[in-house]
């Protein structure tokens, strides 16, 4: 079935099917029978043909790095939440964190004529700069800072600093903190600098701190956190930059403490207030941000430029809250 079947069938013309498709004007009668030939022949119109008739898909593109799943699920759901309400479809690509990896997957999109790309970055995005400068749609960047570039993150080293400064620590704490690393920005050096800024204003010395640096994973805190009590040393606090990391840790204190306290045992602390840890583990030291929102805020800023509401670039810093304290 094609557009002049249809036009046929109504006793319409070719262009009077495709202005009722588009939304351009019609009378009511034609209106009416147009719309009762689609309905009696089930007539689709081809999406790649409006997409090369109108430069348009009324989709958006969005990219996901490396990250934990707990943010991944939140952000995509706010997204796709905001996106399909305001007319959008959404196309998901994972990418990992390969070197140029989302650069290939925003490049792709584009070739597809997306109508916008939104980048869920666990590390700076100076790489991608180039196609930046090239694209002619909007990019919203989530998770990350990139200089006049539009973007919604969260503030990660204030929540760190916070998060440190609750946990009563004194001169005499001995405290572990396991860093994501230095690539991922968000959840490593900006976490890990404002849980160190925290702890110096609390007062513990630097030679009582102890930084080991890992991935983000469960079994890599985990393995850690093992390899930190093995060496004999005792510690007040062993905080963790993610949630899963403090998933591995825990399992790694109850395997050397056991399940009831015996000898010094260290309070585990997390980030993100996955609640199914929460549920396993109980209530434990850690920092909620509403990543859900923080995917409603980014289609929003989407949405907006896509209709031309902004003509600026926006950088938004969401809030947090520190809670199991």
């Amino acid at each position: 079935m094609t557009n002049k079947e249809v036009a046929e069938l109504a006793g319409v013309s070719s262009a009077a099917v495709s202005r009722f498709l588009n939304g351009g004007y019609l009378s009511e009668e034609k209106r009416e029978r147009i719309a009762a030939a689609i309905e009696q022949t089930g007539y689709v119109p081809s999406a790649n043909a409006r997409i090369l008739r109108m430069k348009k898909s009324d989709t958006v593109g969005i990219v996901l790095t490396k990250s934990d799943e707990s943010t991944l699920s939140g952000v995509t759901a706010g997204l796709e939440k905001y996106l399909f309400a305001a007319g959008y479809g959404a196309s998901l690509a994972y990418v990992g964190d390969e070197d140029g990896a989302d650069f290939n997957a925003m490049r792709s999109m584009l070739e597809r004529q997306i109508d916008g790309i939104v980048l869920i970055s666990s590390a700076p995005v100076p790489g991608n700069l180039e196609l930046f400068e090239r694209a002619r749609v909007p990019i919203v960047i989530v998770g990350q800072h990139a200089r006049n570039r539009n973007c919604v993150r969260f503030d990660n080293f204030g929540a760190a600093y916070d998060l440190a400064s609750a946990l009563g620590c004194t001169m005499e704490s001995r405290v572990a903190y396991l860093d994501a690393g230095k690539r991922y920005r968000s959840f490593g050096s900006d976490r890990r600098r404002g849980f160190l800024a925290g702890l110096e204003r609390a007062g513990v010395p630097e030679g009582h701190v102890t930084v080991v640096t890992g991935g983000f994973s469960v079994d890599e805190g985990y393995y850690a956190t093992k390899k930190l009590l093995a060496a004999g040393n005792d510690y007040d606090i062993v905080s963790c930059a993610t949630d899963a990391m403090a998933a591995g840790a825990i399992k790694a204190v109850r395997e050397r403490y056991g399940t009831v306290r015996r000898g010094k045992r260290p309070r585990v602390t997390g980030f993100g207030n996955d609640p199914i840890l929460q549920a396993v583990a109980g209530p434990l030291p850690t920092v909620r941000f509403d990543y859900e929102e923080c995917g409603i805020k980014a289609a929003e800023m989407m949405v907006d430029l896509l209709r031309g509401d902004v003509k600026s670039v926006t950088s938004m810093v969401l809030g947090y809250k520190v809670v199991g304290i």
